[in-house]
């Protein structure tokens, strides 16, 4: 597609994120002691749990945005000495998206399947970048800490700190594709892109969330068929994940580069009891929730973590991969105590029990015993 298919900033959507602009401005005004809970809640974002999840986020994003294609779609990460990008060929952002973006806890992705809930990832994004810029089809727009410093001490001047994330401005893309070769190349296939200019100590943190970066996402968004990691310091990643039928049996080959790896993907939709539907969190508005064991073929017996959408720092005594929309505190880290999780782990737990007859084999009868819980 030609880079003049991007929306410039006097279209709708840039019209609207002025006006919102104009009246965060204005509350600043009528309540001054919201600038500073603004800007403690950015920090306590990019500094607490959330420190070294950037590129968990911004992946996310991607894939929340792919997951209206039937024929699934491509991510793309590229890290260089300026800038971090993450390209995808999802659907473009929209108002809701844009919203979600410049305050917190209004993200549109309200169901339980959704991997983003909170609306407060992309905060995350401030421990690498003072100026982050989406850039998508529809609008595309820039925050920056120094302006939002300057237009919000215009009405509030004696606040002790300023946020960065609530006054974006719509802007032209056309003036950065100008001077930047890789995201006028990442325009010719994709429909949004993240930019982040780095900070001058980012790089090296950024290279290492790319090459932990867990091989075993995609088993849980079938809608990504390639995601790419390119770091210009080291060798690049290419993730994918190819569905193959086995004797009559679905398994999942996923592919690191050379390195391959083969699973079996179980899922299951519970539906929510009444007390179960109350313990919920309040943004989740869906009532049937998935639940989804990936269990390795050929390595059945080692324990590992809760899984929500992303690791967790909640062991595990199952074999294999437990992944569902767990309850969990915002950085969705660690699982919380509570009926919702216990509603879902009985669930969970009733499936692979189900399920352990599948992983039997001609030549290993037994096999299903590996995958046992154990201490």
């Amino acid at each position: 597609m030609s880079d003049r298919n991007w929306a410039g900033p006097d279209g709708e959507l840039g019209a609207y994120i002025a006006e919102e602009s104009e009246n965060t401005l204005r509350s600043y005004v009528e309540q001054p002691k919201l600038v500073v809970e603004h800007a403690n809640h950015e920090a306590d974002t990019a500094r607490g749990g959330y420190a070294r999840r950037q590129l968990f986020e911004l992946v996310q994003n991607s894939a929340d945005a792919l997951s209206g294609k039937p024929d699934g779609g491509r991510i793309e990460i590229r890290l260089n000495e300026d800038y971090l990008y993450c390209a995808d060929d999802g659907d473009p952002i929209d108002r809701d998206g844009v919203t979600a973006l410049m305050f917190s806890h209004l993200s549109p992705k309200r169901g339980t399947s959704e991997i983003g809930r909170f609306g407060l990832g992309f905060k995350s994004v401030l421990g690498v970048t003072d100026a982050p810029e989406f850039f998508s089809r529809s609008v595309s727009f820039r925050f920056d800490r120094g302006r939002s410093y300057e237009r919000i001490r215009q009405v509030v001047p004696n606040a002790e700190r300023y946020p960065a994330l609530r006054l974006p401005d719509p802007i032209d893309p056309q003036e950065s594709l100008a001077e930047d070769e890789i995201l006028r190349e990442l325009t010719n296939w994709a429909t949004n892109i993240v930019r982040l200019p780095l900070k001058s100590d980012a790089h090296d943190d950024l290279g290492s969330q790319m090459h932990d970066f867990p091989t075993e996402f995609l088993l849980f968004v079938e809608h990504v068929r390639k995601l790419e990691l390119h770091d210009d310091r080291s060798d690049a990643r290419i993730l994918e994940l190819q569905k193959i039928n086995d004797n009559g049996n679905e398994k999942y080959l996923l592919a690191d580069g050379d390195a391959i790896s083969a699973w079996t993907l179980f899922r299951h939709t519970h539906s929510l009891s009444s007390d179960a539907k109350a313990d919920k969190r309040a943004l989740d508005d869906g009532d049937d929730v998935p639940i989804w064991w990936a269990a390795p073929i050929g390595r059945s017996r080692d324990p590992s973590e809760f899984w929500a959408f992303f690791p967790t720092k909640t062991k595990s005594l199952v074999a294999g991969i437990l992944n569902a929309p767990w309850k969990t505190n915002e950085d969705r880290q660690n699982l919380l105590p509570g009926i919702y999780n216990d509603e879902l782990i009985k669930a969970a737990a009733v499936m692979i029990g189900k399920s352990l007859p599948e992983l039997q084999t001609a030549d290993d009868p037994a096999k299903h015993l590996d995958a046992l819980p154990r201490r």
